[in-house]
């Protein structure tokens, strides 16, 4: 048997096999150098920020469209004259004739340690629900009640009655008469 040798290759061959390592080289270095150059000069960062300021521009419409709505539901409220009168008691203390507003204001003088609150809401009598929502928000109550009707004797009178509890019960009770 006859061991099979390897010949050496020849000139031509060894050529070859060098050309084709070096246009291999060239085509890798040539992606390479194409990859390098789209990464830089490619507008990605531009396309992001005309990406974000189209979706900032989106949720400022969406806003902005919520708003008309708004603005319309209240326009139209507007043409409604209970609302307009709803309006003018909360936000300006204005009354219709025969009526007239009182306005709760916190004590002028600090009250002893042990003495309850005078404007405490848990001693006066629940508000009506019609009454609601004349309420203004915040610190000061404003209150409209029609103007007593003289007697024949020349004098106002009045069916108010003044509920002034001392406990908690008591207090909770009248919070409850509410829903009778």
């Amino acid at each position: 048997m006859a061991k099979a040798t390897k010949k050496p290759p020849t000139r031509r061959e060894r050529r070859d096999h060098l050309e084709a390592r070096r246009s291999r080289f060239v085509l890798i270095g040539a992606i390479v150098l194409c990859a390098v150059v789209l990464a830089a000069w490619f507008p990605a960062s531009a396309l992001y920020h005309q990406r974000a300021n189209l979706a900032q521009a989106n949720a400022q419409l969406s806003q902005l469209h919520s708003q008309d709505a708004a603005l319309r539901q209240e326009s139209e409220n507007l043409n409604n004259t209970a609302e307009v009168g709803r309006i003018a008691r909360q936000q300006y203390q204005l009354v219709s004739p025969g009526q007239v507003a009182y306005e709760v204001l916190p004590p002028a003088v600090a009250a002893p340690a042990g003495a309850p609150y005078a404007g405490d809401p848990g001693n006066a009598a629940p508000v009506a629900p019609s009454a609601s929502s004349e309420l203004p928000a915040g610190s000061v109550t404003t209150t409209t009640a029609v103007a007593p009707a003289p007697s024949a004797h020349g004098t106002a009178t009045t069916d108010a009655k003044q509920h002034q509890s001392t406990t908690t019960l008591e207090r909770m009770v009248q919070a409850l008469e509410f829903w009778r």
